[in-house]
């Protein structure tokens, strides 16, 4: 829609870049050297870790794109799988054709047997043929203990000499804590090698927003987005890739609709803020009830022309009350209780 006001190619931006957008600074170098690391090394267990918005999935897809095409891997983006629905999605990614039937049974104890079989032969056939075999599951963090446990033992398959299966998790930083419980013990004590990505810096923030413009054509980037603008991005995006597409993307779109071809950083809070979710109905509701909630648990207090409207109501009751014929009857009963001295 802006490409051709700000004399691009393409939109440098995107919430799922290209692959030839790929941007590697110094975090995403690192993390894509672990994790190629733990193939060829075959490393069993490779633990890789990072705030939502870092780029965790992009590593994952630059190193299966650079895998030779022979290497042998599964890639579970969705982990929220039950154990034999897991076994299914496994058995079906190893052997499209041959057990496409097999699972569409109930999957039961002799069915599972049997693919775990012919899944170990298929690995054994992977490593001599000097092959890996890789099972990558993303957000990680989401599967379930049983699902772990039964990870877990997949990875026994093989020697101790001969790891049959490379296993990434690769998660936000919740899986730590979940890795960390009791029950997850002896998977934790398997993982050899593990990496926390870290948001960009300032200067990774320049360089890529930088490489993106390039990418799409810009012959001059700071032309585009000064490093006024790019500092405004780092600060609101806290350096987290994902959310610099977002903001760049936002300001270009704004700049154009304004017909502005320099976006200034008072702009870039202008997208901030309207991409902030719209908490004031929350907040105010909030407000009251705190108000509410100080209003019942506050002592009442009493003024004192209130006390006196209570004692003479109290006095015209007691008069009504006598003046009545049961009043007077009451009243002389009790005039005779009252001891004569």
């Amino acid at each position: 829609m802006y490409t051709d006001f700000y004399n691009l190619k393409e939109k440098p931006f995107n919430l799922i870049p290209s692959p030839r957008f790929l941007y590697l600074g110094q975090v995403h170098k690192e993390a894509l050297a672990v994790l190629t690391y733990g193939v060829v090394e075959r490393k069993g267990f490779v633990l890789l870790t990072g705030e939502t918005g870092t780029g965790k999935s992009t590593m994952v897809h630059a190193l299966l794109a650079n895998l030779d095409k022979d290497e042998k891997y599964v890639y579970l983006p969705n982990p929220l799988l039950s154990a034999d629905d897991f076994m299914r999605y496994l058995a079906l990614s190893v052997f499209p054709n041959v057990l496409s039937n097999a699972v569409d049974k109930t999957f039961g104890v002799e069915t599972k047997a049997e693919f775990l079989m012919a899944f170990e032969h298929f690995l054994w056939e992977t490593l001599q043929d000097q092959k890996n075999f890789v099972l990558i599951i993303d957000e990680a963090q989401e599967v379930s203990f049983e699902l772990l446990e039964e990870v877990r033992l997949l990875s026994n398959m093989g020697t101790a000499e001969k790891k049959l299966v490379n296993i990434f998790l690769v998660g936000q930083p919740e899986l730590n804590e979940k890795l960390s419980q009791p029950r997850c013990g002896a998977l934790l004590q398997r993982i050899g090698t593990r990496y926390h990505m870290n948001p960009l810096d300032l200067k990774g923030t320049q360089e890529y927003v930088a490489h993106a413009l390039k990418m799409a054509g810009a012959e001059n980037p700071q032309g585009i987005l000064p490093n006024s603008v790019v500092k405004a991005i780092h600060q609101y995006s806290e350096g987290y890739p994902r959310m610099i597409n977002t903001l760049a993307d936002n300001v270009l779109l704004l700049g154009y609709l304004r017909r502005q071809k320099k976006p200034t950083p008072s702009m870039i809070r202008e997208c901030y803020d309207k991409l902030r979710p719209d908490v004031s109905s929350s907040t105010s509701g909030v407000k009251e009830l705190r108000s509410m909630a100080r209003t019942k648990t506050a002592a009442p207090r009493v003024t004192l022309p209130l006390r006196w409207a209570a004692v003479l109501l109290i006095i015209t009751v007691l008069v009504a009350l006598f003046m009545s014929p049961h009043g007077r009857e009451v009243a002389r009963r009790l005039t005779q209780l009252i001891p004569v001295s």
